[in-house]
């Protein structure tokens, strides 16, 4: 998660009250302008990091807007992609029974098992056993039998995709321009 919060007390120090009274309103709209530009960014940035993030992947981003009377928003990974995309953001080793496709198998255009089906067993010529020390899906053919998905006790990911960052550099670069045209917008329609 990222968060851009709006602190005003230097900026308002010299203002008049009716510009004062506007501060809250621009700031919140400055706010949630700058996050919608960190997604624009993360999403742009997606395809570059990761190797053919399918359309589920790059809608992985929500961001809870600020309001005027809370000058605080956030865009985060949704919790259903964050289970993957974690190993991505922060690296690290995921553990268990890690399904993982061989150069048998046949990956969809993303580069993933196709799931029309649930499980990893495709067809009905498929099962899952140990054949000598290798776990798996296999496949009985009529030259014999293949592997098409080798299940591996961990796997360690090295960080690809630097939300954080991204999302911070962004921020930093936008945020000031957004809140000068949000505030120049906010005073001239001020009653």
């Amino acid at each position: 998660m990222f968060k851009v919060k709006g602190d005003m007390k230097r900026i308002t120090k010299h203002l008049s009250k009716m510009q004062k009274k506007q501060i809250p309103f621009a700031a919140a709209q400055a706010i949630n302008a700058t996050l919608f530009d960190v997604m624009k960014a993360e999403k742009v940035q997606m395809p570059k990091k990761l190797d053919k993030p399918t359309p589920f992947t790059m809608k992985a981003f929500k961001i809870n807007k600020a309001k005027k009377t809370e000058l605080v928003g956030d865009i985060h990974i949704t919790p259903e992609r964050w289970k993957y995309l974690k190993y991505v953001v922060e690296g690290g080793t995921r553990t268990g029974n890690i399904g993982v496709p061989t150069k048998n198998a046949k990956l969809n255009k993303y580069g993933n098992i196709p799931m029309r089906r649930k499980g990893l067993i495709k067809k009905k010529n498929q099962y899952i056993a140990t054949i000598g020390s290798v776990s798996g899906v296999w496949e009985r053919t009529k030259s014999g039998t293949k592997l098409i998905v080798a299940f591996e006790k961990s796997v360690t990911y090295e960080k690809q995709f630097p939300f954080k960052k991204i999302a911070d550099g962004v921020a930093r670069k936008k945020f000031q321009r957004n809140f000068k045209r949000s505030l120049a917008k906010a005073l001239s329609t001020a009653r």
